[in-house]
């Protein structure tokens, strides 16, 4: 009943292939191969009054209509974000940031709401040996492209489902972050200390993991006792409290990049299960909906438990490959019992894969294997105890550069399930991008393919990013 997340590349993001290959494929370097990320360089002092005052801004249109006829006809989407760095005297910088986000749904079901958000907006110190913010970033740990098992400190954004890509599927949270230097490792420490619940679609939008008109919540199995509660009750998220911290420590060097991580944190994304006070009621007489609501103002609630996470993540450079394996040990990953009664368990995620250009620069191919698994008491759970899938994308330069083809998938192996979202764009006209795409969606009954099998959308769009 989690709510999954499957598949783009983080890497060659607008702009032409030939420099997303230069960027993605091993380099030369004066000791020899090197992948990864080196250490950021000294910030040079800006004196006070200076006129460099960097200012971004992106802006995004998106117009989208579904293939299946249904309660919705059209689901349109507005972005804007705005991003001001500020030199300070010596060693400081300032950032503010913020956006704005607008969702149209037209249909039988319709809604119209924008909302205005912070985004990156902190105070840094910086010198040659550490780097210490304080305010809200967006925080991304781990290797792999999609999925990452060690990324527990992240703020999802569910607004959109998985229609973006991942770095466009995270909010900023308030928190304090010390970064030190020293040869070719990072020490990277993270205390959050207030928790931020991940960003959810409104609450009758096609992609809200609550679908009153069919009595379904993403992640359960169709159940004819319990549709009446889903779509009448009440659902609540337990937020609130700390959202806990981690240490990383990584390594960039010659041909081998490796990080370890410790963290005590709260998944960002809901888990939905019944209340007590339902549970009960449900048990005591579960021919009886009206009973059951009555019993419990809140029906469902959405459980972010605290979470101990160890993991590892690993990524060496052979020929123009680029190979990555991250995996992470979780103390207390959410699940429900037979008797619906919500439990926690051990679980361990893993992704492996391989990113490659074959033939030349303009072809771009990334595959992933991911697996998740519960460990231990797992016979009595209506949860999947193993979860496999595929996914990955493929990316080919057309036109000189000018045209952009690409198709992200995810396959789940087991159990079944397919996402997929070919995209053709246009990126001649810098800084400005036309698009056109499609989502498909299919899958067994649990899956989030399977849970939005009737939402296949068209889509036609444009962004730009000054």
């Amino acid at each position: 009943m989690t709510i999954p997340v499957p598949a783009p590349s983080r890497a060659a993001r607008g702009g032409g292939l030939m420099l997303a290959a230069l960027l993605l494929a091993p380099s030369l370097g004066a000791q020899g191969l090197v992948i990864g990320e080196p250490a950021p360089p000294p910030q040079v002092p800006t004196p006070a009054g200076s006129d460099a005052v960097p200012l971004e801004a992106e802006l995004r249109l998106e117009a989208g209509l579904p293939v299946r006829e249904g309660p919705v006809s059209a689901v349109h989407y507005l972005h804007a974000r705005l991003e001001w760095d500020r030199p300070l005297p010596g060693p400081w910088s300032l950032r503010l940031g913020g956006r704005f986000d607008a969702h149209l749904q037209t249909g039988d079901s319709r809604l119209a709401r924008g909302e205005g958000d912070y985004d990156e907006t902190f105070l840094r110190y910086r010198d040659p040996r550490r780097r210490i913010t304080v305010g809200a970033q967006r925080i991304l740990w781990g290797r792999v492209d999609e999925r990452p098992p060690t990324d527990g400190l992240g703020v999802q954004d569910l607004t959109r489902l998985v229609l973006d890509d991942l770095e466009d599927r995270r909010r900023a949270v308030p928190a304090l972050r010390w970064e030190e230097f020293f040869r070719e490792y990072r020490l990277d420490l993270v205390y959050i200390p207030r928790f931020r619940a991940a960003e959810l679609p409104p609450r009758d939008g096609l992609w809200h993991p609550v679908d009153r008109v069919r009595g379904r919540i993403l992640g359960m199995a169709s159940d004819p006792l319990l549709a009446p509660l889903m779509r009448r009750g009440r659902v609540q998220d337990r937020d609130g409290g700390s959202g806990g911290g981690g240490v990383r420590l990584s390594h960039s060097g010659t041909g081998l990049d490796y990080a370890l991580s410790v963290q005590r944190s709260r998944r960002s994304a809901p888990y939905y299960a019944l209340t007590p006070a339902a549970r009960r009621a449900l048990l005591a007489d579960p021919t009886d909906p009206e009973a059951i609501l009555n019993a419990a103002p809140v029906t469902f609630e959405g459980l972010h438990p605290y979470t101990w996470g160890l993991g590892g993540d690993l990524a060496f450079a052979h020929g123009l490959s680029t190979w990555r394996l991250e995996a992470a040990w979780l103390s207390d990953r959410p699940a429900t019992r037979a008797d619906l009664r919500p439990v926690t368990t051990e679980a361990v995620d893993w992704v492996a894969g391989v990113e490659f250009f074959p033939g030349d620069a303009n072809l771009r191919v990334n595959l992933q294997l991911g697996g998740a698994h519960r460990m231990g008491g797992a016979d009595d759970l209506m949860d999947a105890e193993n979860v496999y899938t595929l996914f990955g994308d493929a990316e080919q330069g057309l036109g000189h550069g000018r045209w952009q083809a690409r198709m992200r998938f995810a396959i789940g192996l087991d159990p079944s399930e397919v996402y997929l979202n070919p995209r053709l764009a246009y990126v001649g006209r810098e800084p400005h991008e036309f698009y056109a795409g499609y989502h498909h969606f299919e899958g067994e009954d649990v899956t989030l393919g399977g849970f939005h099998e009737r939402h296949d959308l068209w889509i036609l769009g444009w962004r730009a990013r000054f």
